[in-house]
């Protein structure tokens, strides 16, 4: 009898965490039940132990757990294959894997079922953090160019050279972050079609937008017009590209002529006329909410990003927040990052303190020897940036969400109160030396940090003696 063979590929938004965690996963649970396996990851360090031919043709069974559109997805066109997200394959491994091995012949059927258990939130959450994927490299490349100039200037002018051009490619850069959004969230909807319709959009929807057309008074839409314009162009190109048809001789002339035309003016008018006034006069009343109540206002504002990059460590309520405050970023004194790039750090820091005060100096002793591992690589990880290094600990007890969030505000407003000011989008090491005041930027790291360690070690069970 041949040996069963299992393959798989994992990509998540980030290409950090939940892409190697539904890996291991994958590979620890067939390693078990003595099924050959091999499993390509298409991670923020590129695609790693890529799929063959053969590789796909010689499977048992073959399992999709991704969050954002798969890079040479045309490979599986025709092959059985199950799909699923990485968060639940993590959680529910030993399901979906037997349920892949069972599809044999019957994959049309179990393909479908997969597809439409999958509810309206799921979907829409799923396009957003798709295109969120391909916004993040604008949003860090433009901020590392952005810090190299800073952080030069501080030692020599960097006026007239070669740093004074990248402090404004940096800015040009992040500036494109929306379009970048709002083109592959169509694309995530409609496929290549909606490119460029999508790009013109979120355009339409930030500054660029502004500037190029030189219009006075304009409020951009921002994250949210990218999100209606997104969304309205891939859902008009798909229905456009189901409804008309054309005979075969001329599906060129449609695609490449008929649907972006029509296509183009509509969400021009879409954007000029509705989603621009309704969500810039949003945008208007809350900067002016916030601007008017002063310190209070960024405090305020301040301790809800914290809250919300904190809530999901990486998810989508995460990746909102931190689209919110980027765009808001510079719009008055009230609005800048400090409060988005401490909480994204803080966590992952206090888990790793966490482990390093448990079951010392008379606190409770809550983690395995294992969970110390990966509590010490949870700090590591805080300190060059990263927040997924705390979700183990969220998916084994939600009950740390809360005091995450706790942590997180804690050391926001602590960073207000102490003076701390950051405007580059550049997380713990790379964006520290670049904050107003260092100083009570660690001490509200730190601070933050051990809310999170003592929240931890008294929200979790303790282990038995």
């Amino acid at each position: 009898m041949t040996k069963q063979r299992i393959v798989a590929v994992t990509a998540c938004p980030t290409g950090i965490a939940h892409t190697f965690m539904a890996a291991n996963k994958i590979t620890a649970w067939a390693k078990e039940k003595g099924i050959d396996v091999k499993v390509e990851t298409q991670g923020s360090d590129g695609v790693k132990n890529k799929l063959s031919a053969h590789d796909i043709a010689s499977a048992s069974a073959i399992i999709l757990a991704t969050d954002v559109p798969l890079q040479d997805a045309e490979r599986f066109d025709h092959v059985p294959h199950l799909k699923t997200r990485t968060q639940e394959l993590i959680r529910h491994t030993d399901r979906y894997l037997r349920q892949a091995l069972a599809m044999e012949k019957t994959v049309t059927h179990i393909e479908d079922h997969a597809e439409s258990s999958r509810s309206a939130y799921q979907i829409f959450i799923g396009h957003i953090m798709a295109a969120i994927s391909y916004m993040l490299p604008v949003v860090v490349l433009g901020g590392l160019l952005m810090a190299t100039a800073k952080i030069t200037g501080q030692f020599i002018s960097i006026e007239h050279t070669p740093f004074s051009v990248l402090d404004k490619l940096g800015f040009m850069t992040i500036k494109f972050m929306y379009p970048v959004f709002a083109m592959y969230l169509a694309f995530s909807i409609a496929g290549k079609p909606a490119l460029i319709p999508g790009l013109i959009g979120g355009i339409m929807s930030d500054e660029v937008y502004k500037r190029f057309f030189d219009i006075e008074g304009f409020m951009p839409s921002g994250f949210f017009g990218a999100i209606g314009i997104g969304f309205f162009v891939g859902y008009l190109v798909r229905w456009l590209n189901d409804t008309i048809q054309v005979r075969q001789q001329l599906t060129t002339i449609k695609t490449m002529l008929m649907v972006p035309l029509i296509t183009g003016i509509t969400l021009v008018m879409v954007m000029e006329y509705l989603i621009n006034p309704v969500f810039g006069a949003l945008n208007q009343l809350m900067v002016e909410f916030f601007t008017s109540a002063g310190d209070t206002g960024r405090g305020f504002y301040s301790a809800m990003i914290a809250a919300g990059t904190a809530f999901d460590l990486g998810g989508p309520v995460n990746k909102a927040a931190g689209s919110v405050a980027l765009g808001l970023n510079g719009v008055s004194e009230t609005f800048d990052l400090t409060a988005r790039e401490l909480a994204i750090v803080i966590p992952s820091i206090g888990v790793g303190i966490a482990a390093f005060l448990n079951g010392r100096f008379g606190l409770p002793a809550v983690f395995s020897s294992e969970e110390k591992t990966v509590g010490s690589t949870s700090l590591l990880l805080g300190f060059i940036g990263i927040s997924e290094g705390a979700i183990p600990f969220i998916l084994k007890n939600p009950r740390l969400i809360p005091v995450f969030m706790a942590g997180a505000m804690s050391g926001a407003l602590l960073a207000i109160a102490l003076g701390v000011k950051q405007t580059l989008p550049l997380p713990a090491i790379w964006g520290w030396p670049l904050a107003t005041n260092v100083t009570g930027y660690l001490l509200s790291v730190f601070t933050g940090a051990l809310v999170c360690a003592l929240g931890v070690l008294y929200a979790s069970p303790r282990m038995a003696k």
